[in-house]
């Protein structure tokens, strides 16, 4: 290998290359985003239909049928799931991951415009998008707070504050939301327009004809041109007043006559509180690879600017910030690699002495720069993943430089000189670190390729390593040489560091005698080594299984059902209640609190409900995060919300991973809403009679009553009155209709709604005030065509891939338990008498972790078969790379132990530390056999080879494995529930691996090495 010696002759030219990188990596380091979690991309889509006074059957039929129907026919569609209720659809659409995000939110877009002229013409809206985190997901919550100010003054002050918001860089969008909607309001009176002969049907065509805008070309005089404006839309509330709705010929008819025209609000949809005070919301979300750090400094200044100008009785206060979480993450995880760095250093300086501490601890830094540089430039952030990716590959960088020079001090104590010790000693262990970087670039490689929602969220932690692996090999095997050259003394110590020195003495008074009794009875180390194996393989079931683990954030969402008849006041009850006892807790820092909608998004997979008048969400903000603090008052508020009698009050904790509806969720699919009522009771039954579930929930345990408008066929086609005439009558008289959006003279657009006056909200008795048009003119009471009645219906359908179906949901008192209360469930769901067409489904956490685990058993043998290709074309063999394979079996017996040891279950990240553990155990026996091989080569017989290989290997192995370990400590040890059990899974492997290696690997080389075996060129 003449690499080495070409760095030492153009030690300039490299150092200039090194320079450059360091100059590029600090620059893009300065610059980098900073986040919290990654930035992802997700094939998530949603189909939003609002069709006010719409029973969930008919929103079924009329609007999510040929919905659904037309996407389902798209490629590349994994899921599509359904949730339709009074009056609102909404339609999420999950694509394959790894295709044309965008391309596919094109396809459902031009799908759903397609079929617009075949949906219902009162479809109020119908709205297609994309779900991205970054515009969805809120950093900053803003709340404009007052006891006393009315909401017109609340929403002028908000958007005063949105314009100073929207300038600032790195802001993506700032919206106000839990405000009630201005709009322009035409209230008719029904009897006046009996009396004078107007229709429903005159005011609504007209209002929206002459609202149109046509230009009328332009006119040519002279050497100038004029364009013509002919008519144009309504441009303030005069206009519309003096609309002209119908002439008979004596005296014409006007709007106001009989109908109010004013500016006014919506009615109240969206209650919220901050802290139990009215307010309305000021939501600013971030743009794809900013700074958050400095966009939440700008907040804060334009924040405080605010606050001085605001009126007495007024308040702006933060319900919400993500900036200080992902500050104080960023330091602890710096924290953490600096702690490693430093321990690292003083193992390195203890056991070979100052001057090779110095090479390797420059080429730390260098090797993380580099990475660092180049995850800058291909538009990655610093986020908790890419930082403990650093801490993670920190003893994996270390190894390379540590045998190089390892090896170079050797080749001085043998009295080389220091360029000649620096080039052979690189060229000797060369081919070995290269093949042990790039079959530990081969176990990371294929997860950034898992094409999955954990995988997208992991993707910069794989990237990373193999980035900062990268570098280190380059610097090993150039800087490091030329930094050996050059700063070893010019006489070598005859005595090595005292360190070394009791390693040797190891060697020769234990390893040695060990080492050969093994190779004497190599039966009986294995079968030992079996015995390890399959101990541990019998903790598992003791271990567990759990899928992501828990956010460790002081946050908390808190979840209000109220029944599904209830307004949005009976809701509001339910939500002060649950203030009522925040306001008696200590740890209870801040809270937002939300009725008729969830609280505005604030975690990248707690996805909130739109408006729905039983459905409430209070955001709890508590002090800091402290455990012990945190689950006493989880259990302090679930012991409190089971006496409230008239909500359902639920919560889960926060967790990292991609999103689902609830840990458990068995879903009942098929036709007959009788049959699956009727099976959704049985497994609704079986799960709350299942230890350890909390609030199971079934949506059509309890239906819901209407008041129908029950029409009497019959008088209706005497009279002549046509049946969608009588539906829009009642839907403009009790619900308002909009019929076009107005553009007054404030340059504001307003939706121009038509109703009945009322200033309270529609009663049963208004439906004696609501008249309809027969097509001879005439005006009927609506009493004579139709009776009210109330009707108990379905309260809530869903599809599941557009088959009917019914998602019984719980939660779990332990998150670590999930799978395994999943499946004590299971069994007994099987045993249920399923009608022919009607089965089940597992969905909620369990069906993410096994599509999870699945792929990520794949990659763990696209992992194995990688490297052992490498190792086959390394060593021209079938059986060496065999032998170098003994290491995962003897890894996974310390992994297994380690998270028994430590009470950590076997969750998702411990499978990514098992499979990051395959590509760095192999580089131990990697060295081995390779250094026996040389040994061979040079005319060695295979018995002297294998021990003096194994003698001569033992330090750089140990040293290594001390260092890989010791770099993880600082983040193992940090105790928590996303990294602890990564990093107790390498950190076991590589201890059992290690110690196993040392006897097992020269064993195997034994038994299924010949004896001649030629060194490849």
């Amino acid at each position: 290998m003449r690499l080495p010696h070409f760095a030492i002759q153009n030690y300039l030219f490299i150092l200039v290359l090194v320079s450059l990188s360091i100059f590029i990596g600090l620059r893009t380091y300065q610059t980098m985003p900073r986040a919290e979690d990654p930035f992802l991309s997700l094939p998530n889509y949603t189909v939003i239909a609002i069709y006010p006074g719409t029973s969930p059957e008919d929103m079924e039929e009329l609007v999510v049928d040929p919905i659904e129907e037309v996407i389902d026919e798209l490629d590349d569609i994994d899921e599509i799931r359904t949730d339709i209720t009074n009056g609102l659809a909404v339609i999420k659409v999950q694509g394959l991951y790894g295709r044309d995000y965008d391309e596919k939110y094109d396809e459902i877009l031009a799908e759903v415009n397609n079929i617009r002229g075949e949906l219902p013409e009162g479809l109020y809206d119908l709205e297609v998008s994309q779900y991205k985190p970054e515009d969805r997901v809120v950093v900053h919550q803003f709340a404009l707070v007052s006891e006393s100010a009315d909401y017109p003054e609340l929403y002028d002050l908000a958007e005063a504050f949105q314009d100073r918001l929207e300038v600032i860089p790195f802001v993506k969008e700032v919206e106000i939301e839990a405000s009630p909607q201005e709009e322009v309001r035409v209230s008719l009176d029904f009897q006046k327009m009996s009396r004078l002969g107007v229709s429903l049907s005159q005011v609504i065509n007209t209002l929206a004809g002459n609202n149109i805008n046509i230009p009328g070309g332009d006119v040519e005089s002279g050497m100038l041109s004029f364009n013509i404006k002919s008519s144009g839309s309504f441009e303030n509330l005069e206009e519309i007043r003096n609309t002209a709705i119908q002439s008979n010929g004596e005296f014409i008819v006007y709007l106001r006559d009989f109908a109010t025209v004013e500016q006014s609000y919506e009615d109240l949809r969206w209650k919220a509180r901050f802290n139990g005070k009215k307010s309305i919301f000021v939501l600013v979300t971030q743009k794809r690879g900013s700074n958050i750090l400095q966009l939440s400094e700008k907040l804060r200044a334009t924040g405080e600017e605010m606050v001085k100008e605001l009126p007495r009785g007024i308040d702006l206060e933060t319900a919400f910030e993500q900036a200080p979480a992902v500050k104080a993450r960023i330091q602890d995880f710096i924290v953490n690699l600096v702690q490693g760095i430093a321990l690292v250093g003083l193992i390195i300086l203890f056991f070979l002495g100052w001057r090779p501490s110095l090479i390797i601890m420059t080429v730390i830094p260098l090797s993380i720069l580099i990475a660092l540089g180049v995850l800058g430039i291909i538009g990655y952030a610093l986020q908790q993943i890419s930082i403990a990716a650093l801490v993670i590959a920190l003893g994996l960088l270390v190894d390379n430089g540590i045998v190089v020079i390892e090896n170079i001090l050797r080749f001085r104590q043998e009295g080389h000189s220091r360029i000649s010790a620096a080039a052979e000693g690189t060229r000797e262990v060369g081919y070995a670190i290269i093949s042990s970087s790039i079959t530990t670039v081969l176990a990371f490689a294929p997860l950034a390729m898992l094409n999955s929602g954990p995988g997208e969220f992991l993707r910069t932690l794989p990237l990373t390593v193999i980035l900062v692996l990268t570098a280190s090999l380059l610097l090993a095997l150039t800087f490091t040489p030329i930094l050996a050259s050059q700063l070893l003394p010019q006489k070598m110590k005859n005595k090595p560091p005292f360190l070394i020195r009791m390693i040797d003495t190891g060697i020769i008074r234990f390893y040695r005698p060990a080492l050969h009794f093994s190779l004497r009875r190599g039966w009986l180390v294995l079968l030992f080594s079996f015995i390890l194996l399959g101990g541990a393989v019998s903790l598992f079931p003791a271990i567990g299984i759990s899928f992501f683990p828990t956010a460790d954030k002081p946050l908390l969402l808190v979840e209000i059902e109220a029944p599904y008849s209830s307004n949005i006041e009976r809701t509001d009850s339910a939500v002060r209640y649950v203030e009522s006892l925040l306001d008696t807790m200590d740890f209870v820092h801040s809270y937002a609190s939300n009725s008729g909608h969830g609280n505005p998004q604030v975690y990248y997979n707690r996805i909130p409900e739109e408006y729905k008048k039983y459905h409430g969400q209070v955001l709890i903000n508590f002090k800091n995060w402290d455990p012990r603090r945190f689950y006493q008052s989880m259990g302090q508020l679930r012991k409190s919300f089971k006496k409230y009698t008239d909500a359902g009050i639920t919560f889960r904790e926060l967790k990292n991973g991609a999103p689902f509806e609830a840990p458990i969720e068995i879903l009942v699919l098929g036709k007959n809403i009788d049959t699956l009522k009727r099976l959704a009771q049985v497994v609704e039954g079986i799960i709350q009679k299942t230890p350890r579930t909390l609030d199971v929930k079934n949506p059509l345990a309890i239906s819901k009553t209407d008041l129908k408008v029950n029409i009497d066929r019959e008088k209706a086609a005497f009279y002549q009155v046509s049946i969608p005439s009588i539906d829009q009558s009642v839907r403009a008289s009790l619900n308002g209709l909009e019929i076009d959006q107005v553009t007054m003279d404030d340059d504001e657009e307003y939706p121009l709604i038509v109703r009945m006056p009322f200033d309270q909200k529609p009663s049963v008795n208004d439906y004696d005030k609501v008249y309809v048009t027969a097509n001879t003119g005439a005006q009927i009471p609506l009493r004579q065509l139709a009776e009210l009645e109330f009707e108990a219906v379905t309260a809530e359908l869903a599809h599941y891939n557009t088959v009917r179906s019914i998602a019984v949901t719980a939660n779990v008192n332990d998150a670590e338990a999930t799978k395994d209360i999943t499946e004590e469930i299971l069994p007994q769901i099987d045993a249920i008498d399923w009608p022919k067409g009607y089965t089940y489904y597992v969905g909620g956490e369990y069906e993410t972790q096994q599509e999870s685990f699945g792929d990520l058993g794949a990659l763990l043998i696209v992992a194995m078969l990688g490297i052992f290709a490498v190792l086959v074309l390394q060593f021209r063999s079938i059986l060496q790379p065999l032998v170098i394979f003994s290491a995962i079996p003897l890894a996974v017996t310390g992994s297994f132990i380690a998270l028994y040891l430590t009470g950590w279950s076997f969750s998702f990240f411990a499978f990514v530390g098992f499979i990051s553990l395959i590509g760095i155990v192999v580089n131990n026996s990697i060295i081995l056999v390779d250094y026996t091989n040389q040994l061979i080569g040079e005319g060695r017989k295979k018995a002297e080879a294998i021990r003096f290989a194994a003698e001569r290997r033992f330090t750089p192995i140990v040293l290594t494995t001390m260092t890989t370990i010791l770099g993880l400590v600082p983040l193992t040890f940090a105790a928590t529930n996303l990294w602890s059990p990564l990093g107790w899974t390498i950190i076991g492997g590589m201890i059992s691996s290690t110690f196993l290696t040392l006897f097992v690997v020269p064993i195997l080389y034994q038994w299924f090495t010949r004896e001649n075996r030629e060194l490849k060129d």
